[in-house]
């Protein structure tokens, strides 16, 4: 099997820009990402998009060093390079777990825990396989559907409403809340710092809403298991639920609907890797799955904060300046991923950094996201083997989210 050579770009090193929402939207970002590994790897980066400016970090080496040194990379500032400290305190943000460092970090996360271990992802998987096999039922006499909204979309969403136990007449309401926070300067979903600013609002306020009905009648589900929880032996404070909620629904949709429709489109541009997994469902899921979420890697970024001047891979940064650790360019990294640019199910060993590179901050529901990346895919190729897209993805004009808006397929009805 011949190598896949890396690709290029027309671009000077000066040209690329991640900061800026359209250069997502290129057909040769791969390009402009290996070029910088290679020749820039820490690399200053200024737009209007993004705000004030920023470093951006590629390599995979580096990003897991950054990852680790969380007294030099703070994530109390926020995650994403668009946001501001401001915009944090407005979100209420800076009491998420996802926005905290240790000491305080490992204690919110260990609430959270609960509802995110390996055996509780695995009492799930029944409800998981249940969900896939009703969006298939959906889809299966027509013949064709839009894959992002009728299959994508569906799982996800079900399965982390319900977790937190959301009535199934406010979903619809917190899928669109999640694509506005999300969507980076897609104008398709507001677009702006104001619109994600108020999306995230609305959703804190919708987990304190719901808090307060658990205090009173509690159920069965991660939402009561938060509200009376307890954080270093307090309860948690009633203004620490609102932001668990925004991060809780907001990562346990996004992030997975983005791996499955850009898995579709990666099984379309590599019929041959489809059709091995189809031979072996079982038996090659783990693999299948560890590449497809390689290959996707969802979240594009996290965003660090610098604490102290320091210098790191030959870059004087200052004190308060962004870092971007770069995950779509770590899991190309040559060095990590032999062949990177192949799309390889049976790829061996596949330590992909999609989920983070180590510290404090690995994704807490990666047990999750890998079961409904699994049940999803399963379902289809059982029963709609020769699904596959009609034409290119519109993509998601961020520099956050590697998201896909609208995907078409077709098949033979079943």
């Amino acid at each position: 099997m011949s190598t896949v050579p890396t690709p290029t770009t027309a671009l000077t090193l000066d040209e690329i820009n991640p900061a800026s929402f359209d250069f997502w939207l290129r057909d040769d970002v791969e390009g402009a990402l290996a070029k910088l590994r290679h020749e820039r790897p820490v690399a200053w980066h200024q737009h209007p998009d993004s705000g004030k400016g920023f470093w951006s970090i590629t390599r995979f080496d580096d990003v897991a060093a950054a990852t680790r040194d969380w007294e030099t990379f703070s994530s109390s500032f926020g995650i994403q390079v668009m946001t501001e400290p401001e915009d944090m305190r407005y979100m209420g943000a800076t009491r998420s777990i996802v926005s905290t460092d240790p000491p305080k970090h490992p204690s919110l996360r260990g609430v959270v825990n609960r509802g995110f271990t390996p055996k509780m992802s695995a009492k799930a998987e029944s409800a998981v396989r249940e969900r896939a096999r009703r969006i298939v039922d959906r889809i299966a006499p027509k013949g064709e559907a839009e894959f992002v909204t009728e299959v994508a979309d569906a799982l996800p969403v079900a399965i982390i409403c319900d977790m937190m136990g959301v009535p199934e007449g406010d979903r619809a309401k917190l899928l669109d809340l999640t694509n506005r926070l999300l969507a980076g300067g897609d104008r398709d979903f507001g677009g702006t710092r104001e619109s994600l600013l108020q999306a995230a609002g609305e959703l804190r306020e919708y987990g304190l809403w719901l808090g307060k009905q658990r205090l009173e009648h509690p159920e069965a589900d991660l939402t009561t298991t938060l509200v009376h929880a307890e954080v270093d032996g307090e309860a948690m404070p009633p203004e620490d639920l609102g932001p668990f909620f925004l991060l809780l629904i907001a990562a346990g949709n996004e992030t997975t609907r983005t791996a499955i429709s850009q898995g579709m489109w990666a099984f379309t541009q590599f019929p041959h890797e489809k059709r091995k997994w189809q031979a072996d469902l079982d038996g090659l899921s783990a693999m299948a799955v560890e590449e497809i979420i390689r290959w996707a890697s969802p979240v594009m970024h996290m965003r660090r904060t610098v604490t102290r001047d320091t210098t790191f891979a030959g870059a004087q940064m200052q004190r308060h300046q962004k870092i971007a650790m770069w995950y779509i360019s770590a899991n190309r990294d040559e060095k990590y991923f032999p062949d990177p640019y192949r799309f390889d199910i049976t790829r061996t060993p596949n330590d992909q950094g999609a989920f983070g590179t180590g510290g404090a901050h690995f994704c807490l529901g990666s047990h999750l996201a890998r079961r409904e990346v699994t049940a999803m895919f399963v379902e289809l190729f059982r029963r709609l083997p020769d699904i596959e897209a009609t034409a290119e993805p519109e993509k998601l004009r961020s520099n956050f989210i590697r998201g896909i808006k609208r995907l078409p397929v077709a098949f033979r009805p079943a």
